[in-house]
C-alpha cells in the first residue's frame, strides 16, 4: 500500500516537472533498509541510470552519506515537506543537488534537481538572449546607413551619365551592398524571438507583396520574376508578416543565384493542397550538390561561397510555425526549387 502511494505521488509530481533535463523524481522507503521503490523523469541525465534500473537499488547508493543519509532525510521530511541542498552520487561521483522532499508513511518522495545542469542551462539561455540582442543591435545600426548607400548607388546606376567603367564599378558596389543587406536581414530574422499573429487571409496577398518588393531591387540587374498564382484561393490561417519574410528570403536568395548565372527568371508559384497551401520558388542558378541540399535548412551551413547559412533556417522555422515544412530539390534543366508547405 505504501509503495503504491509513493508511486502515485511520483506520477503526480512528474506531470509538474515534465521533460526537464535537470530534474528527476525518486522515492525510497526509510526503514529498515532504505530501498528505491519508484523513479521517473530524466533519471539518465541526472543519475546516469534508467528509471527501471533504479528500483530495488539501496537508496544509500545515491548519497555520499550512504543509508544513514537516506534515513536522515526520511526523518527530516516526516512531518512537513522539506528542501535541502546536498551532494548526491551518480556513477560513484558526487554532484550538487537540490532535493524537494515529502514524507509518506516513513518513506520519501524527492524531486532531485542537478544544480550544475540547471546553471548551465540558465547560462546558455542568457548567452543566447545576449547574442540575439547583439545581432539585432548590429543589424539595425548597420542597416540604416547601408540603405542610404544603396539609394545613392541606385541613383547613380539609373542616372545614365556615368562612363562605362564607372557604371561597372557602381554596379559591383551595389551588388555588394545588396549582399550585405541580405546577410543582415537573415541575421536579424534568425535572432528575432518567434512570435505569431495568426489571422485568416488569402495567401496570395503577402506572397505578391513580397515578390514585388524584391523585384524592384533586382529588376535592373537582369533578374526577372514570374508568378504562378491561382485566380482564387481559400482563406488560410497565417501570419502575413512571417509569410512575407519567408518569401522575401527565398526570392532574394533566388535572385542572387540567378545573377551568378548572368541573369534569368525566378519562378514563384502558389497552390492549394489538401491540408493547406504550398509555395515554390525556383531559381535558374547553379544546381546545388546533394550534400548541400541535405543540410540546406541547418543554421550556419551556407549553400554558396558567400552567405550566412541562416536564411533557409529562418524559412524552415516559419514553415514549422505554420505546421508545415520546407525542402529543396534540383530544378529540371538546372537550378534549384525550394518548396514550403503551410498547414491549416
Amino acid at each position: 500500500m505504501k509503495q503504491r502511494k509513493l508511486a502515485q505521488i511520483c506520477e503526480e509530481l512528474a506531470r509538474t516537472v515534465g521533460a526537464a533535463k535537470d530534474s528527476c523524481i525518486v522515492a525510497w522507503e526509510g526503514e529498515p533498509e532504505p530501498i528505491v521503490v519508484f523513479a521517473t523523469g530524466d533519471t539518465e541525465a541526472v543519475l546516469q541510470a534508467k528509471a527501471g534500473a533504479l528500483v530495488g537499488v539501496p537508496a544509500g547508493s545515491l548519497f555520499a552519506g550512504g543509508a544513514r543519509a537516506a534515513r536522515d532525510l526520511a526523518v527530516l521530511c516526516a512531518n512537513v515537506p522539506a528542501a535541502e541542498q546536498r551532494p548526491m552520487l551518480r556513477g560513484g561521483k558526487p554532484f550538487a543537488a537540490q532535493l524537494q522532499m515529502r514524507g509518506v508513511g516513513g518513506g520519501v518522495v524527492a524531486v532531485v534537481r542537478d544544480l550544475a545542469a540547471s546553471q548551465e542551462q540558465a547560462d546558455a539561455t542568457l548567452r543566447a538572449e545576449d547574442l540575439a540582442r547583439f545581432a539585432s543591435l548590429v543589424a539595425h545600426e548597420v542597416r540604416n546607413p547601408l540603405s542610404a548607400v544603396k539609394i545613392a548607388l541606385q541613383t547613380l546606376e539609373r542616372h545614365g551619365t556615368l562612363a562605362q567603367n564607372d557604371l561597372k564599378r557602381t554596379s559591383i558596389a551595389l551588388r555588394e551592398v545588396l549582399n550585405i543587406e541580405l546577410l543582415l536581414n537573415e541575421v536579424l530574422e534568425f535572432a528575432r524571438p518567434p512570435s505569431l499573429s495568426l489571422v485568416p487571409g488569402d495567401p496570395r496577398g503577402p506572397v505578391e507583396e513580397a515578390v514585388a518588393g524584391v523585384e524592384v531591387e533586382w529588376s535592373q540587374r537582369g533578374v526577372t520574376f514570374a508568378r504562378k498564382l491561382p485566380e482564387r484561393m481559400a482563406r488560410a490561417v497565417l501570419d502575413p508578416l512571417r509569410v512575407r519574410t519567408a518569401v522575401k528570403i527565398l526570392c532574394r536568395q533566388a535572385a542572387v543565384a540567378a545573377e551568378e548565372a548572368e541573369g534569368g527568371e525566378v519562378e514563384v508559384a502558389v497552390r492549394e493542397t489538401g491540408d493547406g497551401w504550398e509555395l515554390t520558388v525556383a531559381d535558374p542558378g547553379r544546381t546545388l550538390p546533394a550534400e548541400l541540399r541535405q543540410n540546406a535548412f541547418v543554421p550556419f551551413t551556407p549553400q554558396r561561397a558567400r552567405g550566412s547559412g541562416l536564411g533557409l533556417a529562418v524559412v524552415a522555422r516559419i514553415a514549422r510555425e505554420h505546421h508545415g515544412s520546407a525542402r529543396i530539390a534540383e530544378r529540371p534543366g538546372g537550378g534549384n526549387v525550394i518548396t514550403v508547405t503551410f498547414g491549416t
